[in-house]
């Protein structure tokens, strides 16, 4: 094993060389190569992602996933997946190497509570569930880092599932307006509205709290819609009435 004072003062010199110009970078170079041969020591033992060479010239247009992908199929594929699915660089290719090692259903279900925040209507295990039906293919075409990608996709998922569309029964095309209002007012999202005669439905989607609410709110203010309309009657009769 490598004396770890020999490998701090070789990450030292490491620093030096990719902060350096000119003259300093050249005697750093110099440095680190006689540091690494002496010592069969190689950049990746360094710092992780970097490529297993002795070399630094290696580094110019080096990216960190380049280190992580090499690592697919090692004992380091658990630690290399963790950093991969977090980097914004990779290809298309690369995001469909580092999913056929992944599963989808598992990252989402580790990381599920701290997601919940997003949105307090959810619950845990909707958004497993969401996660476990993810298929590889979105994520990779998504733009995002996988890891975004994934937290993103199970919470649109996860909103479905956890507001179901109901169909909300009004006596009246009335009342169905006023329950559409509703549930615009409390959710901010658009309600539609189905039917003709006597019969009509107020189609949205509501989680269980949000209908509670709406129910709620539709029995305590009722009796107010009676009175408003009946005053609107009266207002549109004297307004047209005032017409000659």
């Amino acid at each position: 094993m490598t004396d770890p004072n020999l490998l701090n003062r070789a990450r030292g010199v490491l620093g030096l060389y990719k902060g350096a110009q000119g003259g300093e970078k050249q005697a750093a170079r110099g440095a680190l190569v006689r540091l690494l041969s002496t010592h069969n020591i190689y950049l990746d033992s360094l710092e992780a992602g970097l490529p297993h060479s002795q070399n630094p010239d290696d580094l110019e247009g080096w990216r960190p996933a380049q280190g992580w992908l090499a690592a697919l199929g090692t004992e380091g594929q658990d630690e290399a997946l963790e950093r991969l699915i977090e980097q914004g660089d990779l290809s298309l290719s690369e995001r469909r190497q580092v999913l056929e090692r992944l599963s989808l259903g598992a990252l989402v279900a580790s990381r599920a509570a701290g997601w919940l925040s997003a949105d307090p209507e959810l619950e845990e295990q909707q958004l497993i569930q969401a996660g476990a039906a993810l298929k590889p293919e979105d994520v990779a075409q998504d733009a995002r880092p996988i890891a975004g990608a994934v937290q993103q996709l199970s919470l649109q998922g996860a909103w479905l599932l956890a507001r179901p569309e109901r169909r909300l029964k009004a006596d009246t095309e009335v009342q169905a307006e006023f329950f559409a209002g509703l549930v615009e007012g409390l959710t901010t999202r658009r309600a539609r509205i189905e039917g003709s005669g006597s019969s009509f439905v107020v189609l949205t989607r509501l989680s269980v709290g949000e209908l509670s609410r709406f129910r709620t709110a539709a029995a305590q203010h009722s009796g107010r819609l009676e009175r408003e309309v009946l005053r609107a009657a009266r207002a549109l009769g004297k307004e047209l009435g005032g017409v000659n």
